[in-house]
């Protein structure tokens, strides 16, 4: 057992624990909402256990958990990618007290880690994009993405088992965005989705300072002056409250715009909607989003017309031929590529918040 300065930080035992380092780097996986839903306990020395923290789930746009597994899994890659580059190798074992529900999101560890120093480990290039990785909610650039770079991001991940697949044809994005418009429509027309999106969006730069979670304009690339005025007079915390209307049309118009500025359009599937094939789209999907921060490309996901609640399943059913996915395949990522200036990162909470005790 190691002995505790007060004056040092308490979640560790000390700041040369190796866990410290990767976990430091797990948590700036993105999440839906960035809500951030997981929880860290510490066993023995080098032991981790994840786990989804329940309270930080949204129930009405994530009924089934699918988005935060997904999240989950994202937090495992980058864990796996810092502890590599750091000479030890993650011995990670999946759901240790045994194989979910895939409808439920348990209590139980959805990982088990143990930190082994080994020193045939070599650093994964993409382990410096880790912190430098935001979702960009910019309205993009019409730049084409080449096939050449979707090439190169396919090359960073292992493409058989969870395939691909990308366009960058202009009536093809328009199609998606109207795809993305109507879903948006649909999720802010029920009172308990519209209520979650409200709880974590940071309507003005002091909500961001009080928060370590959630979603703030600045994120959507809105200068200083911009989100001042938004924020207190054209659409307020109180406003959207009051007037949902006026949130729910200003979102879909946004999200019209952020996805016909698309320069392509990307998607993840897998044959069967498992937990383990959502957590392994996860590490997936971080990985092709870490390789296209390093190509300079803006990534976003488009959640809203893939999920799981059932006013959205006749959009999604038509989505799905649309791309020509059977509907016994699940696809667990859509997501949008092109040219922007950065944003900045959104709230994230500290370290220490995460610790199950």
């Amino acid at each position: 057992m190691h002995t505790r300065d007060p004056n040092d930080n308490p979640f560790f035992p000390g700041p040369a624990d190796i866990r410290n380092c990767v976990l430091s780097s797990a948590i700036l996986a993105p999440s839906p909402h960035n809500t951030q839903p997981w929880k860290i306990k510490l066993e023995r020395t080098e032991r981790i256990l994840i786990s989804i923290d329940r309270d930080r789930l949204i129930p009405g746009c994530d009924p089934i958990g699918r988005q935060t597994f997904i999240s989950t899994g994202a937090f495992l890659e980058n864990l796996d990618i810092t502890a590599g580059s750091l000479g030890y190798r993650a011995d990670l074992d999946l759901f240790p007290e045994g194989w979910p529900d895939p409808r439920t999101v348990p209590d139980t560890p959805i990982a088990r880690i143990d930190l082994v120093r080994d020193g045939r480990c070599i650093p994964d290039p993409l382990s410096t994009q880790i912190p430098i990785r935001h979702t960009n909610r910019r309205v993009f650039s019409t730049r084409e993405v080449s096939l050449h770079s979707t090439g190169q991001i396919t090359e960073s991940y292992e493409y058989s088992l969870v395939p691909f697949g990308f366009s960058n044809d202009r009536d093809f994005i328009r199609t998606t965005a109207g795809f993305a418009a109507d879903a948006m429509d649909i999720e802010l027309a029920d009172k308990t989705r519209r209520n979650e999106t409200l709880q974590y969006f940071r309507f003005t730069d002091e909500e961001v300072l009080k928060s370590a979670d959630g979603i703030g304009l600045a994120q959507s690339g809105y200068g200083r002056i911009s989100r001042f005025l938004i924020g207190k007079f054209f659409l307020s915390r109180k406003k959207a409250t009051t007037s949902p209307s006026l949130f729910s049309g200003m979102a879909t118009k946004k999200t019209r715009a952020q996805v016909e500025g698309s320069g392509g359009i990307g998607w993840l599937s897998t044959k069967s909607d498992h937990r383990v094939d959502q957590v392994r789209a996860g590490r997936a999907f971080q990985r092709i989003h870490l390789k296209a921060t390093s190509l300079g490309i803006a990534l976003q996901p488009i959640t809203q017309p893939l999920a799981d609640y059932a006013e959205m399943s006749d959009l999604r059913s038509a989505l799905y031929e649309y791309l020509g996915i059977p509907d016994t395949h699940t696809v667990q990522m859509l997501f949008r590529l092109g040219y922007a200036p950065t944003v900045p990162p959104s709230p994230r909470r500290n370290l220490q918040m995460f610790l199950k005790l």
